[in-house]
């Protein structure tokens, strides 16, 4: 008996990016995704599958892996008006069936996927289901990958040499939810990401096969309610495969635009921008942050103060009578002074913000004893399958020498949101500081719990962010009128809900502002760490550059930067330029930075991450803020080596949306406005910079600045 022929493969198109889906005898797969327009496949020849599926006994905890591609007794593609439907049935596993709708998006070049998994089995769990994933062949010699670590990395080249990230998003060396490879030669690329407006837990990963010459792009989603027998699967939101034209900026840009019409953790933006965000905290240009009570820190920081003659923030640690990272969350009796100490600070024009963890709970937290932990927390405690506490350890030590152990809080549960809102109320209400800063929060992963108590579903899915939402917004309803919330690292979910993130991870090679280029007015970043080395001069430099172009709020530096000359001036000169600047980055958004022709040398350093962490970056950094509806910007540049640095600027006013033919340009510096010009919108100008110095041009149609 002759095989029964297969149904002709079904050829999606949306717009330039085609995509050719084939049935196989026993699934599917996906055989080509290309760019017509630029005659480039983005697929290997061995593509992955278009999904993958773990599913999990529940009593004998066996797992089998179901794929796309094979091992299903029925399969079946259906047209449709907009794209197609998908449906894979009788797998090994009885009762599984798995739909998958695809819609083509001409306007966008875009295809976006919805996926869903029904379970009938009452023996085995949907556990984790790996959608969307594609590998993209190698796109050429100066082909580039985005993946968003920290604010964004760009990295080039993977397709040659061997290079993995992942990690369990939100989290800060995962952000945010898209990722690209692009080759700007060629004018081609695709944008991959999840748009899930929930930000439930997911594996994002990013990884090269150089034996292949092709980048993988995963996104592993944790079910909810996994190990459960017949638990279903519904994909939060939507993949999307999107052809790029352009770089991480145009990438991001997607992205934003998605963002501001779903993310449910976007905050409202006004004409000013964050409205809910106090004043003083939108304008506020340098942190300083030290450790010790009142008799420690508050001559210093104001000495610091002085010395910046601007407003400053100081991010106090150590106003606690317990020792750091031990006997959390039993942060009072507070130091001796400290409500006199944050008086006497704020006098000085200084806004205080101690220091609180949102995440954990000591487990000896009386001493060396057990004081609430077992009695109070444990029921609200995160739990592994085994119904363990998940344990986290930091270095601290107990008096008698062992490791502090820490407890990771179920921000689902009531106990938990009730403990942290209560400190911060009582800091506020009793101490009156301007903010408090609740770490680890936007820094670390989700815990997949396990504890059917907590009332939210087991292991994956959203609960663990719209937990933290809850508690959050109980705080901001109650604190007063001009407080103000932050947070460790710059997970994205939680924007909404905080007015400042901790840039401190923001450490690596290939750093881009992507996050900026989304989140520029909707939240205040600030704070990378400033440490020593021999070339923490430098160092300094680069990072306090970085953050003026990028547009972070400068330093969470150490008050004492003041005592070395070199440094402080440098730091100073940015501090009081950001000032000047102040209100592109809060009511403004970030613009495609400029890039500057000619032979632009590179800087080297030891930025002291982790031992020797050495970092490179090009001589003169550069950013660019627009304030829409002003019709106006300004581009910044800052040469952070020892030498002049002289090039090419090429400046067209279209790219970033400038509406004139003309157009007036002040080029200012920290205190005084050096020349003015005036020029056609797109034009040309050399730039020389001296060494360690900082200059902005503000560019206004020439009638506005006349």
């Amino acid at each position: 008996m002759q095989d029964q022929a297969l149904p002709t493969p079904l050829i999606l198109t949306a717009g330039a990016l085609t995509a050719i889906l084939e049935p196989t005898r026993d699934g599917i797969r996906l055989r080509s995704l290309s760019d017509t327009s630029a005659g480039c496949e983005f697929l290997p020849a061995s593509p992955l599958p278009l999904f993958a599926l773990k599913l999990r006994h529940s009593e004998t905890k066996e797992e089998v892996q179901l794929d796309a591609g094979s091992g299903w007794g029925q399969v079946a593609i259906a047209p449709t008006a907009g794209g197609a439907e998908l449906s894979w049935q009788e797998a090994t596993v009885a009762g599984i069936h798995v739909r998958v709708r695809v819609t083509a998006d001409h306007d966008a070049g875009a295809l976006r996927w919805r996926l869903r998994v029904d379970n009938a089995n009452p023996a085995w769990s949907v556990w984790r289901v790996v959608f969307p994933q594609v590998a993209v062949t190698e796109l050429g010699p100066d082909a580039e990958v985005f993946f968003p670590r920290a604010p964004g990395e760009v990295q080039k080249a993977l397709w040659q040499r061997e290079f993995h990230h992942q990690g369990l998003y939100p989290e800060p060396w995962t952000t945010m939810q898209f990722m690209a490879a692009y080759d700007q030669g060629r004018k081609t690329g695709l944008y991959v990401a999840m748009h899930d407006p929930n930000a439930s837990a997911k594996d994002i990963s990013v990884a090269s096969r150089p034996e292949e010459r092709t980048v993988t792009f995963t996104f592993d989603h944790p079910a909810a309610d996994m190990g459960s027998a017949g638990n279903d699967f519904t994909l939060s939101g939507e993949a999307v495969w999107q052809l790029l034209r352009g770089d991480w900026f145009d990438a991001a840009r997607i992205y934003r635009a998605w963002l501001r019409r779903e993310g449910r953790w976007f905050p409202e933006l006004g004409r000013e921008g964050r409205e809910d965000t106090p004043q003083w905290m939108r304008e506020l240009p340098v942190w300083t942050t030290c450790w010790g009570d009142r008799a420690a820190v508050v001559s210093k920081v104001k000495a610091f103060a002085e010395f910046m003659d601007v407003p400053v923030g100081f991010h106090w640690y150590g106003w606690h009578q317990i020792p750091f990272d031990n006997d959390y969350p039993h942060y009072f009796p507070v130091t001796e002074g400290f409500a006199e100490g944050v008086r006497e600070l704020q006098q000085a024009g200084i806004y205080v913000m101690p220091y609180i963890n949102g995440r954990l709970w000591d487990m000896h937290d009386g001493g060396v004893e057990d004081y609430q932990f077992t009695s109070v927390a444990l029921p609200a405690a995160t739990k592994d399958e085994a119904g363990q506490p998940y344990e986290e350890r930091y270095g601290s030590k107990e008096a008698d020498g062992s490791p502090v152990r820490f407890a990771v809080m179920c921000p689902a549960t009531e106990l938990w949101q009730e403990r942290v809102r209560a400190i911060c109320l009582r800091l506020f209400d009793e101490y009156r500081v301007d903010g408090v800063y609740i770490d680890q929060i936007s820094a670390m992963s989700p815990k997949l719990c396990f504890d059917a108590t907590h009332g939210h579903p087991l292991g994956g899915g959203y609960w663990w962010v719209e937990g933290y939402w809850a508690m959050l917004q109980s705080i901001r309803e109650r604190m007063p009128e001009g407080a103000m919330l932050t947070s460790e690292c710059n997970s994205e979910p939680f924007a909404r809900w905080f007015d400042g993130y901790l840039t401190w991870t923001w450490q690596h090679d290939g750093q881009v502002p992507a996050f900026m280029a989304v989140y520029g007015s909707a939240i205040q970043m600030f704070g990378r760490a400033y440490r020593g080395g021999e070339t923490q001069g430098l160092a300094l430099r680069m990072k306090a550059g970085q953050q003026l172009v990028f547009g972070e709020q400068l330093g969470w530096i150490d008050p004492d930067v003041i005592n070395e000359p070199e440094s402080a001036a440098f730091l100073r000169q940015m501090v009081r330029l950001r000032w000047r600047l102040r209100r592109y980055f809060y009511a403004g958004e970030m613009c495609r930075p400029p890039r500057l022709e000619g032979d632009i040398p590179t800087v080297r350093a030891d930025w002291q991450w982790k031992d020797a962490w050495w970092v490179t970056t090009d001589a003169v950094l550069t950013g660019a803020w627009r304030l829409p509806a002003e019709n106006r910007l300004v581009l910044t540049f800052v040469n952070v080596s020892d030498a002049p640095v002289s090039a090419a600027v090429h400046f067209d006013g279209r790219q970033h949306g400038l509406d004139a033919e003309e157009v007036h340009v002040t080029v200012i510096d920290q205190e005084d406005t050096r020349e003015t010009f005036v020029a056609p919108n797109a034009f040309d100008r050399e730039l020389t910079l001296p060494p360690r110095t900082a200059v902005a041009w503000e560019v206004c149609p020439r009638d506005y600045g006349a």
